[in-house]
């Protein structure tokens, strides 16, 4: 039985297009290194993730209906991260934005 590949880059290229939005308004900020250290961040457990999520599709063929979509996922790390660990007010500001838009 044939079984397509998950599509890595379905959830690779949004990462990497908000990654690239939030850091190119970053010179501007007072707290870019800081707002830089939570987008690394949220990369990095957001990758972890897609590795997982690439796993398990590429052992379950029904298990894309099942995952995360790539928002969600950003979302989610973002909404994780922000529970662990204490924020200036540019960056609270930014997870705000996050929270009630979906992307920066």
């Amino acid at each position: 039985m044939y079984k397509p590949k998950f599509k890595r880059v379905i959830y690779i290229e949004p990462i990497s297009f908000n990654s690239a939005s939030v850091e190119n308004s970053l010179p501007a900020s007072p707290y870019w290194k800081e707002i830089k250290i939570i987008v690394d961040t949220v990369s990095q457990m957001y990758r972890e993730n897609v590795d997982s999520i690439v796993q398990e599709c590429n052992k379950d063929a029904l298990a894309p209906e099942r995952v995360p979509s790539p928002l969600k996922l950003f979302v989610d790390c973002f909404s994780q991260l922000q529970k662990s660990m204490s924020r200036s007010v540019p960056a609270r500001a930014l997870f705000s934005n996050i929270g009630r838009h979906g992307k920066p």
